[in-house]
C-alpha cells in the first residue's frame, strides 16, 4: 500500500511510472491523488491510465478526480501541439 507521503514524492521526484501504479492501491484516498499528481504533471504517459480509470474505478470520486487529471493532460497536449511549427505543404 502506498502512503500519500510517497505519492507526494513520487509527484515532486516526476516519477510518472509509480504514480500510475500507485493507480491501483487499495485506498481510494491514494489513487485520487496519484491521478491528480499525474494531471499536474502532464505527462502523456498517463492519459491511457487516466481514461481508464475515469470509467472504471470503482470510486465516484476516484473516478471525478481521474476525470479532471485527464482533462488536464489532454489540455497540456493540445497546448503543446499548438505551439509547434506548422507543417509547410511540400512545393511543387
Amino acid at each position: 500500500m502506498t502512503t500519500i507521503d510517497e505519492v507526494d514524492t513520487m509527484r515532486d521526484d516526476r516519477d510518472v511510472d509509480g504514480l500510475i501504479r500507485a493507480l491501483n492501491d487499495e485506498d481510494e484516498f491514494v489513487r485520487s491523488q496519484a491521478a491528480l499528481s499525474l494531471g499536474t504533471l502532464a505527462d502523456p504517459k498517463a492519459r491511457e491510465p487516466l481514461e481508464r480509470m475515469r470509467r472504471e474505478d470503482p470510486s465516484t470520486s476516484v473516478r471525478e478526480a481521474a476525470a479532471t487529471a485527464y482533462k488536464w493532460v489532454v489540455g497540456r497536449l493540445q497546448e503543446v501541439e499548438a505551439t509547434r511549427e506548422p507543417k509547410t505543404p511540400p512545393t511543387r
